[in-house]
């Protein structure tokens, strides 16, 4: 499956769509996402940077590695393909465990502060009750995600 483009997405995918309302500033928000302090803070142990871009925008990759289950590392590399200076962008798996992954963040105005929507479209290649299971498990791990940027946006300084 080496030489397979994972740009096109499979007939069949799975959607996950996730709104969390904070009390910041849009650009505030914004900078959050991209920012690899805040990346690495909302995501589970374990996660290892392994390239960051200095500025994003189209083309730019992150590069990451991560023990699943504490155990196996996985390596995961996405790139830019989408992105609209203080608004959005989106992440598409180029490597790593799924047949295809785009993880799109959008960030908008809402009342005194801002709304973060991340839309997340995914296959695992292991048909319907393989996409809904991870489904579960990418669900589960929004709620401590989310918090964590809340806590983050909440400090002082943050």
């Amino acid at each position: 499956m080496r030489g397979r483009d994972r740009s096109a997405p499979p007939r069949r995918t799975t959607k996950l769509r996730v709104t969390e309302d904070f009390d910041a500033p849009p650009e505030r928000v914004f900078a959050l996402t991209l920012s690899e302090a805040g990346f690495v803070d909302a995501m589970p142990p374990g996660v290892e940077v392994l390239h960051w871009p200095e500025r994003f925008g189209e083309g730019e990759t992150l590069d990451l590695r991560w023990g699943v289950a504490g155990v196996y590392p996985v390596r995961w590399v996405a790139v830019i393909d989408a992105y609209e200076e203080g608004r959005s962008f989106s992440d598409l798996q180029v490597r790593g465990p799924f047949r295809y992954w785009r993880h799109t963040h959008t960030v908008e105005p809402c009342g005194a502060g801002a709304r973060h929507t991340d839309l997340v479209e995914f296959g695992t290649g292991l048909g319907p009750a393989g996409d809904l299971a991870v489904a579960i498990g990418i669900r589960g791990a929004f709620g401590p995600r989310l918090a964590r940027m809340r806590a983050a946006l909440e400090a002082p300084g943050g």
